[in-house]
């Protein structure tokens, strides 16, 4: 069953954010393939319905929820996540697991 991971956040220092996008995207790709993950979408500035918006929002899908948290936790990711959490702050990040197709 297809995941989701889902993040908005905002950027509160932008040289080390830099370090994490653009900076690392070629590791961020390779991890996200090597877990059978893509990305669906990113952005800033997304029109939010509730008031709550964030400078950056990102979407990944993932061919499980076990292979999203094996995508975050994966040694080639976390030094990268590192700068993504040392440059931002009001964050919310979740896996959110697709229901199953209807019968």
């Amino acid at each position: 069953m297809s995941a989701y991971f889902i993040a908005a956040y905002d950027i509160h220092d932008p040289e080390t954010y830099a370090k994490y996008n653009p900076g690392s995207m070629e590791t961020i790709m390779t991890t996200l393939a090597r877990h059978g993950g893509k990305l669906v979408c990113i952005g800033a500035n997304a029109d939010y319905l509730a008031d709550q918006s964030r400078d950056a929002m990102v979407v990944l899908e993932f061919p499980t929820r076990e292979a999203a948290f094996a995508w975050h936790d994966d040694p080639d990711y976390v030094p990268v996540r590192a700068h993504r959490l040392a440059s931002t702050h009001n964050v919310v990040a979740t896996v959110l697991e697709a229901p199953p197709a209807p019968a």
